[in-house]
């Protein structure tokens, strides 16, 4: 003879609440990522089928030359210089491995301890037409993508006074 549990209709549903408002993991990454620049990804992380092979490592932020560029997670720098003419950080993670930022006029120098969010350099110009900051992050030796790491982007919200006051009451 087999048996069944059956919770009443509302200890089920209280239960199904209460886990619903369980973070996720993707929350606890969020403490500690913040975004680099201002600006919407234009160009997503697309996974290599091996090493060698053509891919997207990173994603690339729309960004104007000049624009300022954050440290996205605290770290050491473990790399600043040229890489195929254009400027590149690299950034060493105690948890999450190795960020680099590119197109990149640096404003630190190797050895620096970063925290999430200080000014790390300025955006050149040189990538998607000069309008966009690269992303990267290898785990492992392995290329990943960073974006879950990234809290999601806060978005302005324009308030109309009219519309709250007349049309809303």
């Amino acid at each position: 003879m087999t048996s069944t549990l059956r919770l009443p209709p509302p200890l089920l549903a209280a239960i199904i609440a209460l886990l619903a408002l369980l973070p996720t993991g993707r929350a606890e990454a969020d403490s500690r990522w913040s975004w680099p620049v201002v600006g919407d990804v234009i160009r997503d992380f697309a996974k290599p089928a091996n090493d060698w092979s053509a891919g997207h490592r990173g994603i690339d932020i729309q960004a104007a030359p000049g624009a300022e560029v954050r440290a996205p997670v605290a770290g050491r720098v473990t790399f600043v210089g040229p890489v195929a003419g254009r400027g590149v950080i690299v950034l060493r993670t105690l948890e999450d491995g190795d960020v680099t930022l590119e197109p990149i006029e640096p404003a630190i120098i190797l050895g620096d301890v970063v925290n999430s969010g200080d000014i790390v350099g300025f955006v050149r110009g040189g990538h998607l037409g000069d309008n966009a900051l690269h992303l990267g992050l290898r785990v492992a030796g392995e290329y990943v993508d960073p974006a879950p790491y990234l809290p999601l982007q806060p978005r302005i919200v324009i308030y109309d006074s009219w519309l709250n006051s007349y049309a809303l009451g």
